[in-house]
């Protein structure tokens, strides 16, 4: 059976990533589409200091756990499976669909949030053979702060003539104030300068060969287990890494 190995970028997240690993260690323990699947998952945490960048965070988890695995599924923190397929796929699928309609900008305005339009929506949870992922170097390291990495992805995978699928999960979202917009529903400053940046290469037909999996610069600074709850379901590998980005951004 194919090993699947789950990336979670991950900073100061703390709430969500103890709901996070206690959800999943049940669910991967006791769905029935899932339950069987060998897998392991890789929190991977950025230092303080420099913006956070997930693209750059789901690269290294990929890295880590390429060898012990057949394709990744990278995943956000804040988004719990309810019932949704997490099995091998020959080529790239996202997997939320049902729980990722809207999302509120600020907990402290729940009457404010963002739409996703779900058939263009490639955030959440997403699976990817290892070879694929690999072939088109993996998510951009441009993006700091906020940045469009889901989207940027399927550019990638389009580019190289790979289609990405679609299983529609259901999920759980933890809300959360978003670093992607302002309250009145226009983009952060973060997030204009990175989609500026993609769409301005997109449309230009310039795509970097060595932005992503090749130019990867890191260093672990500590890895840990996670510990398993007073009772163990279904013993897998949960770890924590910590990590320092060699690479800055741009004005850093």
């Amino acid at each position: 059976m194919k090993r699947l190995n789950v990336v979670v970028p991950y900073r100061a997240r703390e709430a969500h990533l103890k709901i996070f690993v206690q959800m999943v260690r049940a669910y991967f323990a006791r769905d029935k589409i899932d339950k069987d699947i060998p897998y392991q998952v890789l929190v991977v945490e950025q230092e303080n200091g420099l913006p956070f960048n997930r693209g750059a965070l789901k690269n290294i988890g990929f890295t880590l756990g390429r060898d012990d695995s057949d394709y990744t599924c990278f995943h956000d923190v804040d988004y719990i499976p309810v019932w949704a397929d997490y099995s091998w796929s020959d080529t790239p699928v996202a997997i939320v669909w049902y729980g990722a309609e809207s999302r509120p900008i600020r907990l402290s305005h729940r009457d404010r949030g963002v739409r996703h339009d779900l058939n263009q929506f490639y955030g959440g949870a997403a699976l990817a053979p290892n070879d694929l992922f690999a072939q088109v170097n993996g998510y951009t390291n441009a993006h700091w702060g906020w940045g469009p990495d889901d989207l940027d992805l399927k550019h990638r995978f389009t580019a190289a003539g790979i289609a990405m699928g679609r299983r529609k999960g259901t999920f759980q979202p933890l809300d959360h104030d978003s670093e992607a917009y302002e309250l009145d529903g226009s983009p952060s400053p973060a997030a204009r300068v990175n989609l500026k940046q993609m769409k301005d290469r997109w449309e230009a037909g310039v795509h970097s060969p060595e932005d992503g999996l090749k130019n990867l610069d890191f260093k672990v600074l500590n890895r840990r287990k996670i510990p398993e709850g007073p009772a163990v379901e279904r013993p897998a590998s949960w770890e924590m890494v910590t990590v320092r980005l060699g690479m800055t951004p741009p004005l850093a």
